[in-house]
């Protein structure tokens, strides 16, 4: 934590000195956090008061500082991200979640080379539930970009980041590693192959993950030799994205997920998720969907279909706006352990059979109203009501009621994010 924090001061002191400002050395971030009240109908539960932040989907808070230089020539630079948020412990208090710096080569930099922890995201989707890519980590991302509009890319790993709710820190065994003992097989690293091309009407995009250990998330029951392939971001993996672009104001992407290629058939998930937006003055209307299929070999699994519904319309600088969830074949996080309210506040169940009666499902409406301070602040009041049923006695039983099959979940809400 020193050290990190006396690299960070080192940089400032340089800024100070205006050398690097001539350069493009460049500071944001932004601090958010809110709290909520929860109540729902278990007979066991007591209503309570969390502290959530909305906008970061964080437990507490989540704050981010990001630094990035570029020298004159633009054709070398460095970036990182201190992060802290969620926790008190290594995997929330504070991280590192990227540093990395980068060098490009040719004429127009055709070749750009980026060394260190990163996280680079020319392959990122844009679509409302995935919202991510193949994940990189600490190693090397080699980028080709012949022409203009045309990106390949390359990547290397050792080891991966672990997801934003985990802050992104470089974890072994869930403990903070000593890189020099980061070491992996030629075949067990995690390496990613990317596409992706941008004309005015259109953007296509393509990513490949083969199976790796570069997640470091070896099972103390497993025999040595035996690893289980449980870590994050460890599956092969196939994401293919579509977005239009032809028309001013409209958003269109449609993103194909298709992970566990390595075992497809008996354990393979797809997900298809589509985000569609317009605006229209101040009216904005949206409609992201999503859908869960898995392959069980010969076991048949109930999909699960995710519709959200929403739209909003600007008055000044008060935005009110209308979400509706309807979600098939899953459940809110309220009434799961994260207890969580944020916009994509669902999980599937990745459970249910045809032929039997063991399905849960979701209808959910959040009334909000955001108020814009300025272009960097705002502050959103909100009441999420979530009602979570099953299909089956004693889905959401309690004390009171052996037979119960439903849960009401009500959630008002304070969210503020200060950016700079």
């Amino acid at each position: 934590m020193k050290k990190i924090f006396s690299w960070v001061f080192v940089m400032l002191m340089l800024m100070a000195a205006g050398g690097l400002w001539a350069q493009e050395f460049k500071l944001d971030g932004y601090l958010n956090g809110g709290l909520g009240v929860v109540a729902d109908n278990n007979e066991d539960n007591d209503a309570y008061i969390k502290a959530f932040g909305v906008d970061s989907e964080s437990n507490g808070y989540r704050f981010r500082f990001n630094g990035s230089y570029t020298n004159e020539n633009k054709n070398a630079g460095a970036r990182f991200r201190l992060q802290s948020q969620r926790r008190i412990d290594v995997a929330g208090y504070f991280s590192l979640a990227y540093a990395y710096g980068w060098a490009a080569f040719l004429e127009n930099n055709i070749i750009t080379l980026t060394g260190g922890i990163i996280d680079d995201g020319t392959w990122t989707t844009a679509d409302w539930w995935w919202n991510d890519d193949q994940g990189e980590g600490l190693g090397l991302l080699l980028k080709v970009s012949p022409i203009k509009g045309l990106d390949f890319g390359i990547g290397a790993y050792t080891i991966s980041q672990q997801s934003s709710g985990g802050n992104n820190i470089l974890s072994v065994g869930g403990k903070l590693p000593n890189y020099r003992d980061v070491m992996l097989k030629p075949e067990d690293a995690k390496y990613t192959f990317n596409a992706a091309y941008t004309l005015d009407t259109f953007r296509l995009g393509a990513s490949f993950r083969m199976k790796n250990q570069a997640g470091w998330n070896p099972s103390a029951g497993d025999p040595p030799g035996d690893y289980p392939y449980t870590g994050r971001e460890e599956c092969s993996q196939l994401i293919a994205e579509f977005r239009f672009l032809g028309v001013k104001n409209l958003t269109a992407v449609v993103v194909g997920l298709f992970d566990t290629l390595e075992e497809f058939k008996d354990a393979g998930n797809i997900t298809l998720s589509e985000t569609f937006g317009y605006k229209i003055d101040s009216l904005s209307l949206g409609l992201n969907a999503v859908q869960f299929l898995y392959n069980r070999g010969d076991t048949s699994v109930d999909p699960g279909l995710l519709f959200n519904l929403w739209g909003s319309y600007a008055i000044n600088k008060v935005v009110p706006r209308l979400d509706l969830v309807y979600f098939m074949g899953g459940t809110s996080k309220t009434v799961l352990a994260d207890k969580q309210w944020e916009r994509r506040g669902f999980a599937p169940t990745k459970k249910g059979s045809p032929d039997a009666d063991d399905d849960l499902s979701v209808f959910s409406a959040r009334p909000s109203i955001r108020i814009n301070v300025d272009n960097r602040t705002f502050l959103e009041i909100g009441d999420m009501i979530n009602f979570d049923s099953g299909n089956y006695d004693g889905a959401y039983k309690d004390s009171g009621d052996a037979q119960k099959k439903s849960r009401l979940t009500n959630v008002f809400y304070i969210d503020v994010k200060w950016s700079f």
